[in-house]
């Protein structure tokens, strides 16, 4: 109870971390216990143990590139607990996969539960795992112990989803700060699943006017909020950014911005995405704050934009933005004698 106890009070993710390893322990025997966090939808980045161990990120990446467990998990979006005989093949097979050599040998271990934490809202991957291992040639985990390690998941979880809540709504606040302070007028701010969490009128007003060609016809009060797909997409490559930059250095600064992403049609219309993820926390995913704005007097600027081409009107964006020749051309994917032709 006291360890129940400690673990519900945790405010932080070692405290969890420290609180969860006491409390598995003693819920069942074992050799020791990891927990792996700070995960994308690439994979965990982080894991220690109750050992003491540390493990770089060129060690998880691999384990998460040979681990059979994870394609499962990714499958079975909201599982509890994973567990060897489930999750890898049989010990014949086992032994011949790269997994057990480079993995599991290394570890040390030759039998394990996971129980997996998605957090609240839910991520696309768990934000949290933490794990209980036996080294080979002792007995398996039994039934009876996996019940048991599943009637202290509600417990864990609580504090997971707690923390996970946490930090990315205070993810979205740092966000919404930042981008204020710039001067920004029209403001969204979107969750990691870019899903609104709030928007300003005036954000709502020049997003509108990004899909009235969709909307036209519906009644504005009845028109729900709908990111354009070109903001969408250059949120995703925000996100894929960050992660790739993970895979490389979990503790990388992780705040990136992408500026002046032109309406295809109504020139004098631009978005600006700002995106923010907690250095500091270990749960958080990344937030989004989306500016909408209105560039140049439409009676100067949107005329003249307006006689251009699409693909001349995104070379011209891009390099009013201040971008070289080689970068427009690696944001519009085009080559650079392309972008030479459309300026020119």
């Amino acid at each position: 109870a006291d360890q129940l106890l400690a673990l519900v009070a945790a405010t932080d993710l070692d405290r969890l971390i420290d609180a969860a390893f006491h409390v598995l322990q003693t819920t069942v025997a074992s050799d020791f216990v990891s927990a792996s966090y700070r995960s994308s939808s690439t994979g965990m980045l982080k894991e220690r143990d109750s050992r003491g161990r540390q493990y770089s990120p060129a060690f998880m990446r691999r384990y998460v590139e040979l681990n059979p467990a994870i394609p499962l998990a990714r499958a079975s979006r909201g599982v509890k607990v994973l567990h060897t005989r489930t999750g890898l093949p049989p010990d014949g097979e086992l032994r011949k996969l790269p997994f057990y050599r480079e993995i599991m040998q290394r570890q040390g271990w030759g039998h394990a539960v996971a129980l997996c934490f998605w957090g609240h809202p839910p991520a696309d991957f768990p934000v949290f795992v933490t794990s209980v291992y036996r080294t080979e040639g002792r007995h398996d985990f039994s039934q009876a112990e996996i019940a048991r390690l599943e009637s202290i998941h509600p417990f864990i979880n609580h504090v997971v989803s707690r923390l996970h809540q946490r930090d990315t709504a205070q993810s979205a606040w740092d966000s919404l700060a930042l981008t204020v302070r710039a001067g920004a007028f029209g403001l969204a701010v979107l969750d990691s699943s870019l899903c609104l969490v709030e928007a300003n009128g005036v954000a709502r007003r020049l997003c509108a006017a990004w899909i009235d060609g969709v909307s036209r016809g519906t009644p504005r009060s009845l028109r729900a909020w709908r990111l354009p797909p070109a903001v969408e997409q250059a949120c995703m490559e925000l996100r894929g950014e960050w992660q790739s930059q993970l895979q490389v250095n979990p503790d990388a600064a992780v705040l990136r911005r992408r500026s002046g992403i032109p309406h295809p049609h109504l020139p004098d219309v631009t978005a600006s995405i700002t995106m923010v993820c907690r250095n500091e926390s270990g749960l958080s995913e990344p937030s989004f704050v989306v500016e909408f704005e209105r560039i140049g007097k439409p009676d100067s600027s949107a005329p003249m934009l307006q006689r251009l081409t699409t693909a001349e009107r995104h070379v011209a964006m891009a390099l009013a933005d201040g971008r070289s020749n080689q970068e427009i051309a690696d944001r519009l994917t085009k080559s650079v004698e392309a972008v030479k032709f459309l300026l020119h």
